[in-house]
C-alpha cells in the first residue's frame, strides 16, 4: 500500500501549494480589514494541511522569559501536539521569577488560561490577549497586579509585547481554536527552558523556590507532548494528579495524588519528528536574555549593569528541538523560506 501513502502525499503537497497560491494571487486585502480578523498566513496554513492538523484544533501557548520566545502549539487528531511556530518576544517586564505586587513591573511566570472575554481587538497596542494574571493561587499568596496581556507595539512594563504583525498572528490562532470549541487556552509561562543545565545555571536565584512546579510541567510536556493538567489545593500547583484535584488553592490536598502520564515510544517520537513543521517567526528581542539572578534593581530599560563583581555573561544558545534535551517535535525546515 506504498502508492497509496504516495498519492496521500502528493495530495496533501497539492493542496499546500493551492493554500499558498491563493493568498499569493489574492487580491490585496481591504485597508478596514480588521486586525483581529486577518486568516492565519499562508505557510502556516499549508504546514497545518501537510500534517492533517485542523486549523480550528486547540492551542497551547508557551512562554519563555530568558529566551524571550513565544511558542505556539497545535493539537494533533491523536491528541498530542505540534510546535508549529516559535515567535521572538520583543519586550517583557522586569527580570526572571514570578510578579508579586501592582507596579513591580515583572511579568508573572506561571500556569494561566487566555478566554474569550480575554480578547480584546481594540487595544490600544494593536491587539491584547489577557493571560489571566492573577489566577487563584497568586490571590491566595497574596499577589496583586491585572491587566496583563500579550499584545503589540513592542512596549511593556509587565505585559509580553510582540510586533503587530506577530500578535494578529498569535492572535488569529487563539481565535480560531476558541471557535473550534476550545473553551480556554492554556498559557504557561516559564523563566527559561527549564533543562537541567539551565536548572544548575540559575541554582543561585531567589525564585527557585518557586519553579518546581513549572520544572515538573516543563519535563512532564517533554515526555508526552500533551499539555500538562494543572490543579491547585494547599497553596501551591498540583501538575497531572491521578487523584482529582480541583482549583482552589485553599483547600487541603489529598492524601494520595500520584501522577498520571502516558510518555510517547522513542519509536513514535522519531516518528513525528521527521514530519513536524518548525516555522520561526521573524523580529527583535528589545529584552537582554541574560538575566540570571540578579535583582530588578539592576536592570534598566531590559539592559543588564554589569559590575567588576558581575560581569556580563554571554547569551545562552538556543537550542535545537532535534538535539537537545527536550527532544521537541520540531524538526523539520521551514517549507517556506
Amino acid at each position: 500500500m506504498r502508492w497509496l501513502w504516495h498519492l496521500t502525499q502528493q495530495v496533501r503537497l497539492l493542496a499546500a501549494a493551492i493554500a499558498v497560491a491563493v493568498q499569493v494571487f489574492a487580491p490585496v486585502a481591504l485597508a478596514d480589514e480588521r486586525s483581529a480578523e486577518k486568516p492565519l498566513p499562508s505557510a502556516v496554513e499549508a504546514a497545518l494541511i501537510l500534517k492533517d492538523i485542523d486549523q480550528n484544533s486547540p492551542v497551547y501557548l508557551r512562554i519563555f522569559k530568558e529566551e524571550s520566545e513565544l511558542e505556539v502549539w497545535k493539537a494533533r487528531p491523536n491528541g498530542r501536539y505540534a510546535l508549529i511556530k516559535t515567535f521572538p518576544v520583543c519586550n517583557w517586564g522586569g527580570t526572571l521569577g514570578p510578579k508579586r505586587t501592582q507596579g513591580d513591573l515583572m511579568s508573572p511566570e506561571g500556569f494561566y488560561r487566555i478566554t474569550p472575554g480575554a480578547m480584546n481587538p481594540n487595544s490600544k497596542y494593536h491587539l491584547a490577549l489577557n493571560v489571566g494574571y492573577p489566577n487563584a493561587l497568586d490571590r491566595s499568596l497574596g499577589r496583586t497586579g491585572s491587566y496583563i496581556m500579550v499584545h503589540g507595539d513592542c512596549k511593556s512594563v509587565g505585559c509580553f509585547a510582540m510586533t503587530d504583525n506577530q500578535i494578529e498572528e498569535i492572535y488569529a490562532f487563539v481565535r480560531d481554536a476558541l471557535a473550534g470549541g476550545e473553551t480556554s487556552v492554556p498559557i504557561h509561562i516559564f523563566p527559561f527552558r527549564m533543562t537541567a543545565a539551565n536548572m544548575k545555571r540559575h541554582a543561585d536565584n531567589l525564585a527557585r523556590d518557586t519553579w518546581e512546579p513549572l520544572k515538573e510541567a516543563y519535563d512532564d510536556f517533554t515526555r508526552t507532548r500533551e499539555p500538562p493538567r494543572i490543579g491547585m489545593c494547599g497553596k501551591r500547583y498540583i501538575v497531572n494528579p491521578l487523584t482529582s484535584v480541583g482549583d482552589d488553592p485553599n483547600a487541603a490536598c489529598p492524601v494520595l495524588i500520584g501522577k498520571r502520564l502516558a510518555p510517547l515510544s522513542p519509536r513514535f517520537r522519531k516518528r513525528l519528528v521527521k514530519a513536524d513543521p518548525d516555522l520561526e517567526g521573524n523580529g527583535k528581542k528589545l529584552k537582554g536574555v541574560m538575566i540570571a539572578s540578579q535583582s530588578w534593581e539592576t536592570y534598566l530599560l531590559g539592559t543588564s549593569v554589569a559590575t567588576a563583581s558581575n560581569p556580563p555573561r554571554p547569551a545562552p544558545h538556543r537550542q535545537s528541538y532535534a538535539t537537545s534535551s527536550d527532544t521537541a517535535l520540531g524538526a523539520l525546515q521551514s517549507i517556506v523560506k
